[in-house]
Parts: structure tokens; sequence; C-alpha cells
């Protein structure tokens, strides 16, 4: 059985190209839940795009962010360490910047789900090796104490290239605002 895990659609594109602008609050809200959508772009290709799924959704005190994909985009030769790595923080930042539009951060994520695609040929690692490269990268956005983590191997990622996907779970208690009684 072959797996095609598209979480992540049109999500990995932004990852590895850079950075977009941020917007105000692009935020959808409707049927006790939340759509965060941290960037135009986001909302445009992801959102109201051919897929029309959401960045993220907040629940309550949850959110659920998308995945976030790591890849070999833009090379020609199988990636090694330093390159996945440098796919890898792309897509910890993509997440941190949507977790902000919801009022989170990456140190409230509970639980973290990898997608490996362990026997690719865009990549010179190991499957040890790869979950030992997404680890260190972890730890240099997310502080004690360590989530839960789920990593699981899988046949194919969209997009072509795309060698890990993120997907996390976050515990953000939602802040209630105090209302002014003099009004």
């Amino acid at each position: 059985m072959r797996a095609l895990l598209l979480t992540g659609l049109m999500f990995a594109a932004p990852a590895a190209l850079g950075q977009d602008k941020k917007e105000d609050n692009l935020n959808i809200t409707g049927n006790n839940r939340t759509a965060i959508i941290a960037t135009e772009r986001q909302q445009k290709g992801m959102y109201d795009g051919a897929y029309n799924f959401a960045p993220a959704i907040r629940a309550g005190d949850f959110i659920f962010v998308s995945g976030a994909v790591a890849g070999a985009f833009g090379e020609d030769t199988p990636v090694g360490k330093v390159e996945f790595q440098t796919s890898i923080r792309r897509a910890f930042n993509q997440l941190d910047d949507i977790l902000k539009a919801g009022n989170a951060s990456l140190n409230d994520v509970v639980k973290i789900r990898t997608f490996h695609v362990f026997d690719s040929p865009h990549t010179t690692l190991t499957k040890h090796e790869q979950i030992g490269a997404v680890a260190e990268v972890k730890n240099e956005f997310i502080n004690e104490p360590h989530p839960a983590w789920t990593a699981v191997g899988s046949t194919a990622l969209y997009p072509d290239k795309g060698l890990v996907e993120i997907e996390v779970v976050v515990y953000a208690p939602q802040k209630i605002v105090a209302q002014d009684m003099n009004q």
C-alpha cells in the first residue's frame, strides 16, 4: 500500500522560497473554530486555493497545524545533513509564524507528528540520520519539557522532493478579555 500525504499541499513552497509577508489578521472564525492564516499567500494558496484547507485550526484551547514540508527543493543532487536541516528550519519558522497568528508559540506544542520519506533518492541520510537531524533542529525551536513525538515512514510527500512533513498539535488556552463594566 502506497501512502501519499497531502496535508502540506502548497505549504512547502513558501518554506522552500523563504519568508512570506506577514499580514495583520486573516483568521476566519465560525462553527466553534477559527482558521489560523498567517499570510495572504497562505489564504490564497491554501484556504481559498484548489484544496481549501486551513494552515491551522483553533478548536477551544487546542490548535491543530497542517504539516510544513522540508525537502530537497531546488536541489539537483541529493541533500546532506546541512541542507536538510536548513529546510527543516524553514519549516519550523513557518510553523512558528502560523502559531503566532493564533496567539501561541512553538513552546506550546504538546504533540509532533513527522512523516518521513526514508528511502528517498533526494537525500544521502539514513533513517536514523534523518530523525537525528529533525531532533536537533526541533530542540533549537522548542524548549523542555519535550512534546510527544511520533515519526512515521511514508513512500512519498507532496510536493515532489519532500523529505519530511512536520505536523503539530498545540495547547494554548485562549485568553479571556475582561469587559469594562462601566460601558
